[in-house]
Formats: C-alpha cells, structure tokens, sequence
C-alpha cells in the first residue's frame, strides 16, 4: 500500500521513538550476547514442547512446524519493538479502512504518528515479546515475526527475582504457543483481518470519514488503555462483530496460558513462583500480533483472557487437547462469545456437528436424533 494513505508515517514514527524509547539495562557485552542467545534457543525449543501439550496429529504438526518455520524469530531491543508494532498497526487497521476513507486520514498522520509513538515508547518499556502475524511485509498464511524483547526481559526477570533460564523459556513458550496457533490454522489471520474490516468498513457509521475521525483521535487512548473501541462504537451491528474478535483474542491467550502450564515443573521448575509474580504486573498487549489486543482494549479485558483459559481448561478436562483441537480447524469451530464462558455449549456443538459428519461419511441418512 502506498505510504501516502498509511494512518501512521514510518519515518517520523521511526525518528520519533529514537528519542523516546528508554534503552533499557546497559549489561556486559557478554551478558547481551547470552539473552539473545538463549531467547533464540528457547524460541526454538517451545515449538516442540507446545506442539506435544496440542497432541496433533503427526501430518498435522509437521506441517504447522513447516509453515511457522517460513516466518523469523527476531530479538529486538526495545526500538526494534516499537517500530515493528508500528508497522502492525498499520498493516491491520489501514488494510481494513474502506477506500473512501483512506483519503481522508491524510491530514491526521501527522499528530495520530507523534501521540502513537509516545505511547509505544512507554509500552515498550513493559513488552516481553509478542507473535505478529500482520506486519513485516507479505508471508505466506500461517506464519508470522515472533519478536522477543531482550532488554525488557533482562530487566523484568531481574525485578521478579527468578532464574532468568525460567523466565526466558517462559516468554517464549507463551509466544511461541501463538506462533503455533497461527501455524496450525493458516486461515486464522485472514478470519481476524475480515472481522477487522467488517468493523471499520462494513457498518454504516464508520464508512463516513467525519466518524473515522474520533476512532483515530482517540487511538492512542485505546494504545494506553484509557478507553476501549467498544466505547467510540454504537451500532449493535458493529458491536456483535467486536464481541467476535474478543472471544477469538480469548481463546488464544487463554490456550497460551492452559499450554504454559500444562509444559509444567518438569521442563520450567520456577514455573509457580514465575506465575504468581508475574500476575501482579502481567504485561500489556502481548497477545497474538500484540497491536491488535491494544487496538481492541484487550489490556483492560484480563477478564476476558481469564475467560479463555476457563474455556480451554474445561474443554480439555471433557475432550482433552485432542479434542480442544477442533477450534482450529475452521472459523465455524471457534466458539462464539456465549459459548467462551459456557464451554459446554460448544462441546455440544461440535459434537453435534462431528456425529453429523460421520453419518454422512457412512452413508447413513438417518437423523443423528433418531433412536436406532
């Protein structure tokens, strides 16, 4: 897309966080090399260890380990974040924007690039890592950046007072495991990137330019959490939309947090203490592709993720991960926002719609209800 109609100007984002962004620790030339060395190890490591919590089967994960595989695993200092999240935003909410509108947003690049940058360089002081499907340029369907922020692990593994070994694989576990969702269902970022444009493109009172205009005055209130989308929409329309994508954001974190500890002592044995600390300052938008989590307010939703988790939790209780595995199949196999906080509601569904397909399979034509 032509850099003349981006909501954000790259450069001046770019020179803009130069100044802002706080370098973070200053450590030894030797103990920089060893986080970014064992942030990439640990990269590499989580992809087994979650693809064994998922119990795909073998076609299955091999194929999602290729597809991850297409896209990098950056360790950035806190700068190479900021600008990465720029990037994101723009891919996912200038993408989305209807062409009537493009035009409009010129005049507001300008103060919409400075008031994103500072707020970015704040966040970026609080971001361990995130798993971005949307920026860093065209990539084949289910892959994506996973960035790893090393400055800002250095210092928050030193704050909490764990064993930085611990703490690093931890942050990449929880990336990884979005990496890996994405890779196990490659429609998954057109299905977020529709919704999206369903929300800014399709609803009537976001088309007009004159009502795109608060929603991008106000976006770095949303960036820092102040306010939410749901709180600039009105339309019920738009607003079933938005409830779609939070129960999609829901489940994905809240599988993260079912996969991180279902990997469990064995494999990270500060696991507990690292869990119970880190919940008293659980880091800001670091969700799947992070920009979008604070683009929906998902920060000021912990309730949300909780919600997923309880989803997840129970649903592998009835059907283990094997089970769970269903929602990645397809859009249709997510569960809506009611059923994320009545999962079996979504048990029955599927299993519904599992025994339908098996008497088609079989050639029987009764109905599934039927008495045999």
């Amino acid at each position: 897309m032509d850099d003349a109609v981006d909501i954000l100007d790259q450069r001046l984002l770019e020179r803009t966080v130069r100044e802002l962004v706080p370098g973070g620790p200053v450590l030894p030339q030797r103990e920089t090399a060893e986080v970014v060395a064992d942030l990439r190890e640990a990269a590499q490591t989580a992809v087994d260890l979650v693809l064994d919590v998922m119990r795909l089967p073998q076609e299955q994960a091999d194929a999602a380990r290729t597809r991850a595989a297409a896209g990098p695993v950056l360790v950035v200092d806190r700068l190479g974040w900021t600008k990465a999240t720029g990037q994101s935003l723009t891919a996912m909410v200038d993408g989305a924007l209807p062409p009537e509108a493009r035009s409009a947003l010129e005049s507001g690049r300008i103060p919409n690039t400075l008031e994103t940058a500072a707020v970015l360089a704040v966040l970026s002081t609080r971001v361990l890592g995130q798993f971005d499907p949307f920026g860093g340029g065209p990539h084949p369907a289910g892959s994506g950046r996973l960035l790893l922020v090393a400055p800002t692990v250095a210092q928050t593994e030193a704050a909490l007072d764990v064993l930085p070994r611990d703490f690093r694989l931890w942050v990449a576990l929880h990336e990884s495991t979005h990496r890996m969702q994405f890779a196990v269902a490659p429609w998954l970022r057109d299905h977020l990137s529709g919704l999206l444009t369903t929300l800014l493109g399709e609803d009537a009172s976001l088309t007009s330019p004159m009502a795109l205009g608060p929603i991008l005055r106000r976006l770095p209130e949303i960036l820092r959490g102040e306010t939410e989308l749901l709180d600039v929409l009105t339309g019920p329309e738009t607003r079933e939309v938005l409830d779609r994508i939070v129960a999609v954001m829901s489940l994905l974190e809240g599988h993260a947090d079912v996969v991180m500890d279902a990997v469990g002592t064995s494999v990270i044995p500060g696991l507990p203490t690292i869990r119970a600390r880190f919940e008293n300052r659980r880091d800001a938008g670091v969700g799947p592709g992070g920009a979008i989590g604070r683009l929906l307010g998902m920060d000021a939703k912990l309730r949300q993720y909780r919600e997923g988790a309880s989803f997840v939790r129970a649903v592998v209780r009835e059907v283990g991960h094997e089970g769970l595995a269903r929602v990645f199949e397809s859009p249709q196999a997510l569960p809506t926002p009611e059923e994320i906080g009545r999962p079996q509601l979504w048990l029955d569904r599927v299993s519904s719609a599992g025994h339908a397909a098996d008497t088609r399979d079989t050639g029987d034509s009764r109905d599934p209800a039927d008495p045999a």
